[in-house]
């Protein structure tokens, strides 16, 4: 053995390769350099295959918002939402542009489905206000 700044005892396995015998400050090309060749940079993979997948995100907060809706502010017509919401996170990793028209949709009814709630409130308090006995113009009174 040579110590340090020798050559190692070993036959070194890189010594053919292009980049061989070059460690990470001696490689041409800085902190991006990609010793294998696939051209991204960072060495993710090769070209073709994707390292980032789409969020499903958006379908979980419809889905939660839809709940919500259900839950807290007794609004039925947003079932139809929570299926659509359902339905688009299971198919998040499966078919992505399914799942995201799916969470558009599920958006969608949850809109609606609040419209929906404010014209029945406002037809109610309408209906409510127009049935008031009127206590007023009762005859026998004292």
């Amino acid at each position: 053995m040579s110590g340090y700044g020798g050559q190692p005892p070993w036959e070194d396995p890189y010594a053919g390769h292009q980049y061989g015998g070059q460690h990470y400050g001696g490689q041409p090309g800085g902190a991006g350099y990609d010793p294998y060749g696939y051209g991204s940079g960072y060495g993710y993979g090769p070209p073709g295959v994707p390292y980032a997948t789409r969020s499903n995100g958006s379908a979980i907060a419809a889905l939660v918002c839809n709940c919500v809706a259900v839950v807290l502010c007794c609004n039925i017509f947003a079932i139809p939402g929570i299926a659509t919401g359902a339905v688009a996170v299971a198919r998040a990793s499966t078919d992505p542009d399914s799942s995201r028209r799916l969470a558009i949709w599920s958006w969608c009814l949850l809109g609606a489905s609040f419209v929906v709630a404010i014209i029945v409130f406002v037809a109610f308090m309408a209906l409510g206000a127009a049935s008031e006995p009127d206590y007023d113009s009762g005859g026998g009174g004292i």
